[in-house]
């Protein structure tokens, strides 16, 4: 029987190793299976990244601006707006900021003085550090709009110029009504039954808003009913008289009277023009009656009244 089967094995020695390799296979299999094409490792791995920031960009962590805004007549207002700015790697160099009315201009508009304002180097209020606070200050002018929609944009930038920016809360610049005219109105030497030529009264607007304009005339007490207190006798309110158009005839002008009366189809609008002034006339004559002598002074109270534009 021995020497049978060993005739068999010597007789089929292919056989004998094909049957060896496909047991040995199936002795693996489980290992196969529970390794994953035969890989000797588990089914996650934890791999650690890292990453060296060389710039890190600057934040805009808060930023103010100061509300409601009050306008000076025919001046500048300085106004603040405030920006916090936090810098992991302390370079930042630079914020500007600026002032700006939304829908009439955005934050890269040219600078116009109605709705527009740059400051391009605002300044480091704290040290330099992680933290750092900056004030940036606009000098507005007294024509600045009338609106609730101001807005104070600031920008920073660091070393490597990385620029971040951010927006404030909304302002308010409050509406102004003034006006600004020469202190004196001199109609020159007359004599009695003479009627003045025209004498040039210009009214400039010192706000932000479009003004019409009431007049109000008095010799020396408001509501006293004269025009002028002369050195001799005096000039009653119906003798002074004014248009807003030039060369109109005495007869055919206003009279001055003791109760603010708004003078017709006339107004003086709101600056717009950063070069000029916004400027409108209105023209006066005097005519002097029998009775009057001597030096005479009086008074007209120009008023400023909102047209409501």
């Amino acid at each position: 029987m021995k020497h049978t089967i060993k005739r068999w094995m010597e007789n089929n020695l292919s056989l004998v190793f094909i049957l060896l390799f496909i047991g040995l296979g199936l002795w693996l299999l489980p290992f196969n299976s529970i390794m994953g094409e035969g890989q000797l490792y588990n089914e996650t791995f934890l791999a650690n990244t890292t990453v060296n920031i060389t710039n890190a960009a600057p934040l805009i962590t808060a930023i103010s601006l100061q509300t409601p805004i009050d306008l000076r007549s025919y001046n500048t207002t300085n106004i603040t707006c405030n920006v916090s700015v936090f810098d992991f790697d302390n370079d930042s160099v630079l914020v500007n900021a600026t002032f700006y009315l939304e829908g009439t201009s955005n934050p890269l508009s040219p600078d116009d003085n109605n709705s527009h304002y740059t400051n391009t180097n605002c300044t480091l209020l704290s040290p330099q550090d992680l933290n750092m606070n900056y004030s940036c200050v606009f000098s507005i002018e007294y024509y600045a709009d009338n609106s609730s929609q101001w807005l104070c944009n600031a920008t920073v930038s660091d070393q490597g110029f990385v620029p971040t920016s951010n927006e404030s809360n909304y302002a308010t610049v409050n509406p102004l009504v003034a006006i600004k005219m020469d202190p004196l109105l001199d109609y020159g030497d007359l004599e009695v039954g003479q009627t003045s030529p025209d004498t040039l009264a210009n009214i400039t607007n010192a706000g932000n808003r479009d003004a019409n304009i009431s007049v109000d005339g008095y010799g020396s007490v408001d509501g006293d009913g004269l025009a002028f207190n002369c050195s001799f006798g005096s000039i009653t309110l119906d003798y002074e008289r004014y248009d807003s158009v030039s060369g109109t005839p005495y007869g055919g002008m206003s009279l001055l009277t003791d109760t603010s009366t708004m003078i017709p189809n006339f107004y003086v609008p709101q600056r717009t023009n950063d070069a000029a002034e916004s400027i409108n006339s209105t023209y006066w004559k005097v005519q002097i009656p029998v009775g009057a002598g001597g030096v005479c002074n009086g008074k007209i109270l120009f008023s400023a009244i909102d047209r409501g534009n």
